[in-house]
């Protein structure tokens, strides 16, 4: 994988900073010799301690347990903000804590700030599931030819619904009975709309219907696996997917501390 490097200090700041922001995970690889480990972790936040920016990460773990690094170990550091994957090498200087937003305080590693990272371009997106006590419920109707993509009253009425199984930045994941799926097959161009929260302004996009299995909980339910597309062709579409990332991000803080919280 050939990887382009990012040497300007703002910008490396900013990529740092977005990670952080959303607590992205991050794979931790830990040089031994001429072998390596891999663990997991997540990006908690940029601190400034006596002129000298560091990285506090989350302690990192292997099969669920915490695995200890001492001072001094040598790392490299894989994350994945917005659309973009990114890496840089760093080294362990240490522990300390940090406050979760539910105010409980964890132990977290300290890890030195790199002077660039490496960037590439393979996209990946984090998925996450809509909490039981807010389902989002998604109106799907396929396009006809040379239609501009805006939702008609009869489309509202006669669109298909589907639950939302799990949510990214890049498509949805969504199950439905196999009698109301119609003509929504693999390779189907869909006009989706939806609310990631009752009280929110409703999210319009196009999908592309990728992939199509049987439910293996229910035979009579199919999940389709649906891949956003002509997002950058307007302003709204590229707003949309902000609040996507914001949605997702809020979850994932959520699920950490409540893991957090339990340990």
């Amino acid at each position: 994988m050939r990887f382009n490097v990012i040497d300007d200090p703002k910008v490396v700041y900013e990529k740092l900073h977005l990670g952080c922001s959303l607590n992205a995970p991050i794979d931790v690889r830990v040089f031994k010799g001429r072998t390596a480990a891999t663990y997991k972790s997540r990006l908690y936040e940029i601190r400034n301690e006596s002129d000298e920016q560091r990285i506090a990460i989350d302690l990192p773990t292997e099969d669920g347990h915490f695995v200890t690094l001492p001072a001094g170990t040598r790392l490299e550091v894989h994350f994945a903000a917005r659309s973009e994957r990114y890496l840089f090498e760093a080294r362990v200087l240490g522990g300390s804590t940090f406050r979760l937003a539910n105010r409980k305080k964890v132990r977290v590693l300290v890890i030195s700030y790199p002077k660039l990272l490496e960037n590439s371009q393979r996209r990946a997106y984090f998925r996450v599931s809509p909490p039981s006590s807010e389902p989002i419920l998604v109106r799907m109707t396929t396009f006809k030819h040379k239609e501009d993509g805006k939702w008609t009253y009869e489309e509202r009425l006669e669109a298909v619904r589907a639950h939302v199984v799990n949510v990214s930045a890049g498509g949805l994941g969504v199950r439905l009975p196999k009698s109301r799926s119609r003509d929504i097959d693999v390779g189907a161009r869909l006009k989706l709309s939806f609310r990631l929260k009752p009280d929110e302004e409703e999210v319009k996009l196009t999908g592309l219907v990728r992939n199509c299995r049987d439910d293996v909980v229910d035979r009579m339910m199919k999940i389709l696996g649906i891949q956003f597309v002509d997002v950058e062709q307007s302003q709204e579409g590229m707003r949309y997917i902000d609040c996507i990332f914001g949605y997702v991000a809020e979850i994932q803080r959520k699920e950490l501390a409540a893991v957090r919280g339990a340990t």
